[in-house]
């Protein structure tokens, strides 16, 4: 045969192949999940955001812009300014958006929509991704033809697919991480290690899963111990590999043990702002509306739990009088009441005074600090049933769909249980995804470090969208067995 022949043989193969993926059932289900996103972005995206570019949003330049410090400056920072500038954003997103700016001739304005574009395919091949491991758990194409379905039609993964936050490519390298942990692929944890740290790199909440797969690994009866322990060592290498220059960087450049990222590095963050979130979040679950009414030089009253005693009461007013008037970082947020500034301030005296107080709510008031206030968080990042007050109706009908959302999350959590009991061969599988749930949910609902109990509803993307699997094996028992669909894997 000539190679003449043989690549026109190739290539009708190649074009018989796609033609009958796009007729199954997993290529109808990507396509519509890929026109899903197209229509948000083109018709809804405006509307729902209330803004005309949609691609961009609060923390999208601080990606941006610290990839292009280090093109301009070598250095990577997202405020060269400040002394935790260095480690304002972890570097996977920027240097993923960095190449697109590259791309587009180093303009950020051609870049994001390119970006946007991106994330669309990327969380249209997710859905793939998502039918291939719930196939793999559960036997069955039905199964992971619901899986796919509710991933597809996920309304809280759709609407970040336009805007250039770190979100989509994470929950892409976490999903892509997990399938190759439970592939047959001969190099499976060397590439699932690096996907995981290459996500972690994007958004820290993916390192919670870590020890999480070491488990897996060193508990997976289909192969000998030896050979788990030596698995087990190859992930912890390759995961080492691809993560460990970040905080190597911090360290041995920049002189501080940074496992992550450091919100001081941004103008709006300093240490004054960060203090009083801080306690504010020991008093209660959010910090509306002392906020607001601190930046618009209010009148700022706590709940009652703030006024512990005389000494705390006058020492808290203390504190709120110098932010509002000598609080840098205060003075860096948007609708302050008077003109940003940097030099002089009072931030260190600020901060003494919202940590001491702080540091008397965990004394004398532990109920409220360790249960009242992580149970509050709690309800709210699973029951959250608005947007906000002042949003756009398209926004305020959207919020009907956060009940949706918490109905998965039980069906998820149910659906977990259910594979544990049901189907012993996907017990390990069905670990990693409840105890990520619980362990994500519960870290930033009633954790005690800076970036805690700030609740998002996108920080619990990653574990929302694992949680759609077991969701799936929950609901095909719902039905009984009919016509079998021939799985594509």
């Amino acid at each position: 045969m000539t190679l003449a022949k043989t690549r026109m043989k190739f290539k009708g193969e190649l074009l018989n192949t796609i033609r009958d993926f796009a007729k199954s059932p997993i290529g109808i289900v990507i396509l519509i999940a890929f026109l899903v996103r197209v229509v948000f972005l083109l018709f809804v995206a405006k509307a729902y955001f209330g803004r005309e570019n949609v691609f961009v949003d609060g923390d999208t330049y601080a990606w941006a812009g610290s990839f292009q410090s280090l093109l301009e400056t070598g250095t990577y920072t997202a405020n060269p300014g400040l002394e935790f500038g260095y480690f304002g954003r972890m570097p996977g997103y920027s240097f993923f958006i960095g190449f697109f700016y590259i791309l587009a001739g180093f303009s950020w304005e051609r870049a994001f929509p390119i970006v946007a574009a991106a994330q669309i395919t990327l969380d249209s091949m997710l859905v793939f991704y998502i039918y291939r491991i719930t196939v793999k758990l559960s036997g069955s194409a039905r199964t992971g033809i619901i899986s796919s379905v509710l991933f597809a039609l996920y309304p809280f993964s759709i609407v970040w697919t336009p805007v250039v936050y770190s979100e989509q490519l994470s929950v892409f390298l976490i999903v892509l991480s997990f399938w190759y942990l439970l592939s047959n692929n001969r190099f499976k944890y060397s590439i699932s290690a690096s996907a995981i740290a290459l996500s972690v790199l994007c958004r820290p909440q993916a390192l919670l899963l870590v020890p999480l797969y070491l488990i897996y690994c060193i508990l997976d009866k289909q192969i000998l111990l030896r050979k788990r322990i030596i698995s087990c060592c190859y992930f912890v290498l390759f995961f080492t590999l691809v993560y460990a220059g970040w905080p190597l960087r911090n360290y041995f450049l920049h002189g501080k043990i940074v496992l992550t990222q450091d919100i001081r590095g941004f103008y709006n963050w300093n240490e004054d702002v960060t203090a009083f979130l801080q306690y504010t979040y020991a008093v209660k679950a959010e910090w509306e509306p002392q906020y607001t009414q601190l930046i618009k030089n209010q009148h700022v009253v706590f709940p009652d739990e703030a006024y512990l005693n005389k000494e705390d009461s006058l020492k808290l007013e203390k504190a709120i009088l110098l932010a509002q008037n000598c609080g840098s970082g205060f003075s860096h947020k948007s609708g302050f009441w008077k003109p940003p500034f940097d030099e002089p301030n009072c931030n260190a005296e600020i901060k003494k005074l919202f940590n001491e107080l702080r540091q008397n709510q965990i004394k004398y008031n532990p109920a409220n600090f360790y249960l009242k206030v992580p149970l509050k968080n709690l309800q709210k990042a699973l029951f959250k049933s608005s947007l906000s007050d002042n949003a756009s109706l398209t926004r305020k009908l959207a919020s009907l769909l956060f009940y949706y959302r918490s109905l998965l999350i039980m069906l998820g959590v149910a659906g977990s249980v259910f594979m544990m009991l049901q189907f012993p061969g996907t017990r390990l599988a069905a670990f990693v995804i409840l105890s990520y749930f619980l362990f994500l949910y519960l870290f930033l609902c009633a954790g005690t470090s800076l970036q805690m109990r700030n609740i998002e509803m996108r920080y619990f993307l990653p574990s929302d969208v694992l949680l759609l699997i077991p969701a799936s094996f929950l609901i095909n028992s719902l039905y009984r067995p009919h016509k079998i669909i021939k799985p594509v894997v």
